[in-house]
């Protein structure tokens, strides 16, 4: 991806989260979540979050057949979710698709993109 996609798929995904006020993410009965490795960055782990439940819902297949979409609101995610990725090192990877590709970024960094 380029810059300016990276930057426009960004954008667009802050945009809709601020409409909605919830991200989604893949969640396990055992309360885990979908967690994959960065294919950017050397030993980090990245927490997939997605736009929509309709988008989350559409990678429930193959080895993430056994999870399903769990909401989260922004004020959780702000308020929880953030420092807890930053303590643990992880980043965050928006809209992962079919071809296992998303924008991957810092926590804070969406943090202060849903805040402004």
């Amino acid at each position: 991806m380029s810059d300016i996609e990276i930057e426009s798929e960004l954008v667009s995904f802050v945009e809709k989260v601020r409409l909605s006020e919830q991200l989604w993410a893949l969640g396990a009965e055992d309360g885990g979540f979908v967690v994959c490795e960065s294919n950017q960055f050397e030993n980090a782990d990245v927490l997939l979050l997605w736009e929509s439940e309709a988008s989350a819902k559409a990678q429930c297949k193959e080895e993430w057949a056994g999870y399903s979409p769990v909401e989260i609101s922004v004020v959780e995610f702000l308020d929880e979710w953030v420092e807890d990725l930053k303590i643990d090192d992880a980043l965050v990877g928006l809209n992962w698709n079919d071809d296992q590709v998303c924008i991957e970024i810092e926590p804070v960094g969406l943090a202060r993109a849903l805040s402004e």
